[in-house]
């Protein structure tokens, strides 16, 4: 599924990210600051990049004072309330997402296999239990996937 961003979208991240935002010709960077800790990141967002020789979609990057990352051809994102927005990517087996935070937090969870979020987290082994109940959250648009 290629999923493209529309304006009504990016007013919904700026506003639970509390980010200030720019457009550049159908992307946009949103400006993220927490006063109390002084961290900052800057996030990219991108509809119709090309990801291979005949394939286009959706691209986010987060550039901290820790690293960059970058998730591709997303199938869409959640609000997660209060301060949280997260990006899924899924193929058959397997889901990835970036949840960013409004006090400049990102995580990254990639390749996850999809049989552990319909797992009884009580028998999951504790080494995948943080991303199976990070990625469980995201069911409802993996059902449309």
């Amino acid at each position: 599924m290629n999923f493209n961003f529309q304006e009504k979208d990016i007013q919904s991240i700026c506003k639970i990210l509390n980010a200030k935002c720019q457009e550049h010709n159908g992307s946009w960077t949103l400006q993220l600051t927490d006063s109390d800790t002084k961290q900052s990141l800057v996030v990219s967002i991108y509809n119709n990049i090309q990801l291979g020789k005949n394939k286009s979609g959706s691209l986010i990057s987060v550039q901290t004072l820790h690293g960059y990352f970058e998730i591709h051809d997303l199938i869409g994102y959640l609000i997660f309330e209060p301060d949280e927005v997260i990006f899924v990517q899924s193929s058959i087996e397997a889901v990835s997402c970036m949840i960013i935070g409004k006090k400049c937090t990102c995580s990254l969870f990639t390749n996850i296999n999809k049989e552990i979020l319909k797992s009884d987290f009580n028998t999951l082994d504790p080494a995948v239990l943080m991303s199976a109940m990070q990625l469980s959250l995201t069911e409802s648009i993996l059902q449309n996937d």
